[in-house]
């Protein structure tokens, strides 16, 4: 279609339907109006920024610290590590493991590598 004969066929529409072109264009142009009167009533409803003027903080009592969190007794925050445990913490913190238990891991293990590994030759 040619922009010659679109701009014909508008011509005969609007020719045609005269009452309601004038409806549709007045709507518009009432739609236009009140849009632009919402833009300006927005642009002028809005606070302008105040400038602030610098003080300069003058002390006249002694500034407070605020109570930190407080430590539970025996909580140690940071300690200094040692390389090897001695045989009273390798009596309370490490425990053998049994054989079931080295079976179960070994399986576990075995099941994680076949996952990845798939059907790879």
């Amino acid at each position: 279609m040619d922009f010659q004969e679109l701009l014909d066929n508008l011509r005969d529409f609007l020719e045609e339907n005269r009452k309601m072109a004038v409806i549709v264009c007045s709507g518009l142009c009432l739609l236009m109006m009140l849009m632009l009167i919402a833009v300006c009533i927005q642009n002028s409803s809005k606070k302008k920024l105040s400038v602030h003027e610098e003080k300069k903080l003058v002390l006249d009592q002694p500034l407070l610290i605020p109570d930190g969190p407080t430590v539970p007794k025996g909580y140690i925050t940071s300690r200094k590590t040692e390389k090897k445990w001695s045989d009273n913490q390798i009596e309370e913190w490490f425990t053998l493991p049994d054989a079931g238990e080295v079976e179960k891991l070994s399986q576990a293990n075995d099941r994680i590598i076949n996952e990845i590994i798939g059907a790879a030759p």
